[in-house]
């Protein structure tokens, strides 16, 4: 059986990427790792993909989309403008999901620079294996999460100013207490929320209370049962800021099922702007920003770096903006 490099990197008892750095040369690791590597690719008679190799000297003329095995519905809007862009200047896009981790086809047509450029929807790759594959012939642009490194350029939505005008909002309205069920703690855009947050309650003067952060998963089956959960202790929060709409949906339907009026009892305002927040009852206020603009955005990136461009910023900003609905 062929070895692979996930065989050489368990036999030298270092990582895939230390392999990829090894074999393309790489200065990022030591001479004798280095060769400590290359005597065991030796010794197992590996051999990169070299049909994929002489494939990129001519280039391929496409573009790979990475995601996990699934991708919200949020996604579509800022999927439709990457592939308008690509084929506009005459490529393809090729999607290719992340299951399967190390032996998906997404690692395979990074490993072996069978694309031109890279897009991706997903904070699932190890960012030393990006580091590793990213070059001048594989630029890379990731959306919405910040990986700094060579090639790898940024385009992010302002999760710090849309949570800032939000909670502003919910306090001007005259809710002091305002709870903010979150993502998953640590992620980058979780963080410039927490952040955002923060801010407006600094602006009243008002304490961070850890005790009104709800960590969640971004469904609305989570939003649902995180609120259930805390009704059912008696707490009755009076204003909330949900990460995501699909959680405000829930939140909505367990503030529902407990008598709790929306917006009588509860103020809410979600994030995303996805088309069934503007048909929930009641029509939720939630954070908004131009996703398609997002999508052709990343794109542009990206055929300006494969052009040998020079002069692209590396951070790249989607401004937000307050959706007012009838949920507050």
């Amino acid at each position: 059986m062929k070895a692979t490099i996930k065989d050489v990197a368990k036999a030298a008892g270092v990582s895939i990427s230390t392999v990829s750095y090894a074999i393309n040369g790489n200065e990022r690791i030591s001479e004798t790792t280095r060769q400590r590597v290359l005597d065991v690719a030796k010794e197992l008679n590996y051999v990169a993909n070299r049909n994929a190799k002489l494939l990129k000297q001519k280039k391929t003329r496409t573009i790979g989309l990475f995601f996990n095995s699934w991708f919200s519905p949020i996604y579509s809007d800022t999927v439709h403008s990457i592939e308008k862009t690509v084929h506009k200047m005459g490529y393809d896009l090729v999607a290719c999901s992340l299951y399967g981790e190390e032996h998906s086809t997404a690692y395979k047509y990074l490993r072996d620079g069978m694309v031109d450029g890279a897009v991706f929807l997903t904070s699932s790759f190890d960012d030393k294996f990006l580091h590793a594959v990213a070059s001048e012939d594989l630029p890379m642009v990731v959306l919405n999460q910040q990986i700094q490194g060579l090639h790898i350029y940024n385009v992010l939505i302002d999760h710090y100013g849309g949570d800032y005008t939000a909670t502003k909002a919910l306090i001007s309205s005259g809710c002091r207490e305002v709870y903010y069920f979150s993502g998953s703690p640590g992620s980058y855009d979780n963080q410039q929320r927490l952040d955002g947050y923060s801010a407006a309650l600094a602006c009243f003067n008002i304490e961070f209370n850890s005790e009104f952060i709800v960590h969640a998963e971004l469904t609305e089956e989570s939003g649902y049962q995180q609120m259930k959960a805390l009704l059912e202790k008696g707490v009755v929060p009076r204003a909330i800021f949900s990460s995501s709409d699909e959680m405000a949906i829930g939140i909505i339907r367990a503030s529902r099922e407990h008598g709790i009026t929306v917006p009588g009892d509860l103020k809410l305002v979600g994030f995303n702007d996805i088309p069934e927040s503007g048909f929930t009852v009641p029509a939720l206020t939630t954070v908004s920003y131009h996703k398609s603009k997002m999508g052709s955005l990343a794109a542009e990136i990206l055929f300006s770096a494969i052009n040998g461009n020079s002069d692209i910023d590396s951070h790249n900003i989607i401004s937000t903006c307050l959706i007012k609905r009838d949920s507050f």
